[in-house]
């Protein structure tokens, strides 16, 4: 016996029979058992829709991809980005908007102020009454 063998821990957890029955079940984990068909797409399978390709294009890398796919995502991209844009419109004539109408109710109120001030002489605001001599 060596000197660590009653409390070596290094050991696996399963034996042999209880990996290999795991392994069965699993469906994956060995040379013998691998992914079923229905996890691996066909070679010619388009990336984007995995459905089988009716005019293929390859990448550099080696995807493959069906070029009717590639134009209805293109398509799809720059809806997307029209439709963000109007967006983008509309938030910026509400904001343009909200600051015409701060500036506006800014003015009012400055105008309001200039008129009391201009209603009240200074003497009367403070309680005094000048006279010229």
């Amino acid at each position: 016996m060596t000197r660590h063998g009653r409390n070596c821990t290094a050991g696996t957890v399963y034996t042999y029979h209880e990996r290999k029955k795991d392994t069965h079940a699993s469906g994956f984990g060995s040379q013998k058992v691998r992914f079923g068909k229905d996890a691996v797409k066909e070679f010619d399978c388009c990336c984007l829709t995995l459905q089988p390709c009716k005019d293929p294009v390859v990448t550099e890398d080696g995807h493959l991809y069906d070029k009717e796919a590639i134009l209805k995502n293109i398509l799809h991209q720059k809806k997307e980005i029209a439709r963000k844009l109007k967006e983008y419109e509309k938030q910026k004539l509400r904001a343009q908007k909200e600051l015409e109408e701060l500036a506006k109710a800014e003015q009012e109120t400055k105008a309001l102020k200039f008129a009391q001030q201009e209603s009240n002489p200074i003497g009367q605001k403070y309680g005094r009454s000048f006279q010229v001599t």
